[in-house]
């Protein structure tokens, strides 16, 4: 009876997962208006978030139920899955009566509401249902009751919960329009190409180029991971597939565990800011903005680099640090780090479809649905006329493959879901205005304390949540505030999409390490402290191009105020990564760290805000100086014998 009903739930989520696929596509080609059935985005809003509800409230738990709570826990997810169906068809209907919130709205949105947050739970944790749940109680009972400088608007249980389930600034609102229309080819893009080897064709890649370099093996780690990383756009999904390659020839070549998962860590977690897909986040950004998506992976095009960049930076000094340049073992862990093992053959073909998608999103225009659908069918083209018999069977996978991708694509959709909730508090209530004021009041004029507060949340909450949720919620926060201060919209949400995509590698919770740490077979905290070392560069990357937002390219920018910029950024990440590690091309004491961090210091600082330009011209020079002095090697100091490099490494 049990074998029974697993194998009627895993046919039901089949169902569930094929209905969105079918139905996102009909969609995204306008096949209703073809047919003559005008619709609202709202009503393909509720038909995606009620399929992919229902699939996470459907999701085995770790433990089997019993019977009788895996009877009660199917009834729920039809109930959910039965109220957004029937929202979908009926919404024009009731768009005209939830004015008035009749007790049946209230009860159709009590449902909704509950299963969208039970769905969260199960997915991300409680931080969002419990941020939610303390929202709405301090609207209701608190709020209203504070002085005027600090209240809320008033309103009642019933108000307030027909506002979250059925406006457009709340449940439905245009993130999660993004979320269930946009984002879900991406991530089935993403997820088709690791299944058809994308990761490992990516890591042969770049072995090739830098596999025989010193560090080679981390380096092939750092590169291999962007590159997979800017199409897949999921820091844990990149570490799981290009992890699984790296990590292994990491250890080879002498790395501890912790080490080679910190770097696998780091290197993923980049990717959700490196063009051409990057993270959900970016496409929420633009839209937010209103500017196209292209303008979006312009901008953070420069950061990207800079994060790669500062990445490299410490995995070179720290192989210059382990092993001298002759060390027989170092020259092996090179040759090793050239081939990877597996297959003989990396899919190279496949990155065509990679190619495709840049072509329609960056040359073409399409839209992100349209490029993002279109790149994923000429993938699964590709793979299935790849040469030999099985084209039958290859499409049989690409169709297996395309299901299981939906799972990652119902995480955003409800997450997506649950932030549109609380952003709905904030909206209704005035709280999100509230809050903003009270931190342009602490800020006291002060634009660094703003960055520094700004900072401390998108960390304090990616505690509990992933980028995407952060992203969300600062948006409405915080970004407002560093917008009154000065700083242009772009920087100020790229600022807070930044912070929220650094709480994956920021201890005590940092998904991306765990993960890699599980790969590894590495302690969660060990790594999580390893790749937080190496990337103390990344943590004023921010702060840079908050500082000096020419670093973000785009229409206008000046190319000479922008190629200055980028490398006084360069330069500071390069200063403060030597300090971090402790070592360039020879060991640096501390004097020399401590005036490495105060020319990184002066470097991140604007021309005309503070100190005289003279000073800031002074200091890059100085700091090219250092930096050049500690790029070379003396004879007999800086670079340790076989036998300390041999210990150094164990």
């Amino acid at each position: 009876m049990a074998r029974a009903m697993r194998w009627a739930a895993e046919r039901a989520r089949d169902g569930l997962r094929a209905a969105f696929a079918l139905g996102l596509t009909l969609w995204a080609l306008d096949a209703p208006g073809r047919l003559g059935a005008h619709l609202y985005t709202e009503q393909m809003i509720a038909f995606g978030l009620g399929l992919c509800a229902a699939l996470a409230l459907l999701t085995p738990p770790a433990r089997p139920w019993s019977r009788v709570a895996a009877a009660l826990n199917a009834g729920f997810a039809a109930s959910v899955l039965a109220a957004f169906l029937y929202v979908a068809a009926r919404y024009p209907a009731i768009q005209l009566d939830i004015a008035f919130a009749p007790p049946e709205a209230v009860a159709l949105g009590a449902l909704m509401i509950a299963g969208v947050l039970e769905a969260v739970r199960r997915r991300t944790g409680l931080v969002l249902p419990a941020l939610l749940a303390l929202l709405a109680g301090f609207a209701l009972f608190v709020g209203p009751h504070l002085p005027a400088d600090y209240a809320s608007r008033p309103v009642s249980p019933e108000r307030l919960g027909v506002y979250l389930a059925f406006d457009s600034n709340a449940l439905f609102s245009k993130m999660l329009d993004i979320a269930v229309t946009t984002i879900a080819p991406f991530i089935a893009f993403g997820a088709l190409l690791n299944a058809f080897g994308g990761a490992r064709a990516a890591t042969e890649a770049v072995s090739r180029l830098v596999g025989g370099m010193r560090g080679g093996a981390a380096k092939v780690a750092v590169l291999g991971s962007g590159l997979f990383g800017a199409v897949s756009g999921s820091a844990v999904a990149n570490v799981a597939a290009v992890g699984a390659v790296t990590i292994p020839m990491m250890r080879r070549a002498g790395y501890r565990r912790e080490v080679a998962a910190g770097i696998e860590a780091v290197a993923s977690t980049g990717g959700q800011l490196m063009p051409p897909i990057m993270g959900a986040s970016a496409f929420l950004m633009a839209e937010l903005l209103e500017v196209p998506y292209a303008e979006v992976a312009l901008a953070a095009l420069g950061p990207g680099l800079l994060f790669y960049a500062a990445l490299l930076f410490a995995v070179d000094f720290e192989a210059r640090r382990r092993a001298p340049e002759d060390d027989a073992a170092q020259l092996r862990a090179r040759a090793a780090a050239r081939t990877v093992e597996g297959e003989n053959a990396a899919p190279w073909r496949h990155l065509l479809a990679v190619a495709a998608l840049i072509w329609l999103l960056f040359v073409e225009g399409r839209s992100p649905q349209q490029a993002g659908l279109l790149a994923t069918a000429v993938l699964i083209a590709l793979h299935v006329g790849l040469p030999g018999p099985g084209a039958l069977a290859r499409l049989r996978e690409s169709g297996r493959r395309l299901l299981d991708a939906m799972e990652q694509v119902a995480d955003i959709v409800v997450l997506a879901a649950a932030a549109g909730l609380i952003i709905g508090v904030l909206n209704l209530t005035g709280i999100s205005f509230a809050i903003t004021l009270q931190m342009l009041a602490a800020a006291g004029g002060s634009m660094a304390l703003l960055l520094a507060m700004t900072a401390g949340l998108c960390l304090l909450l990616g505690l509990g949540m992933p980028t995407v949720g952060v992203y969300i919620l600062l948006a409405a926060l915080a970004a407002p505030a560093m917008a009154q201060m000065g700083a242009p919209p772009m920087a100020a949400h790229m600022f807070v999409f930044y912070f929220g995509m650094l709480s994956m590698i920021t201890p005590p919770v940092a998904i991306a390490s765990f993960a890699a740490a599980a790969v590894a077979k590495a302690d969660p905290w060990r790594t999580s402290f390893a790749a937080l070392r190496l990337g103390a560069g990344f943590y004023v990357i921010p702060i840079a191009f908050a500082n000096q937002p020419d670093m973000l390219l785009g229409v206008g920018t000046d190319p000479a105020a922008a190629a200055l910029a980028l490398l006084r950024a360069l330069l500071a990440v390069a200063l403060i990564t030597a300090a971090s590690i402790g070592h360039v091309a020879r060991p640096l004491s501390q004097g020399v760290r401590l005036l490495a961090l105060a020319l990184a210091a002066a470097n991140l600082a604007a021309f005309g805000a503070g100190a005289p330009d003279g000073v800031l011209i002074a200091a890059l020079i100085g700091g090219l100086a250092l930096m050049a002095h500690l790029a070379r090697a003396e004879p007999g100091r800086g670079t340790p014998t076989p036998a300390r490099a041999a210990a150094r490494s164990r």
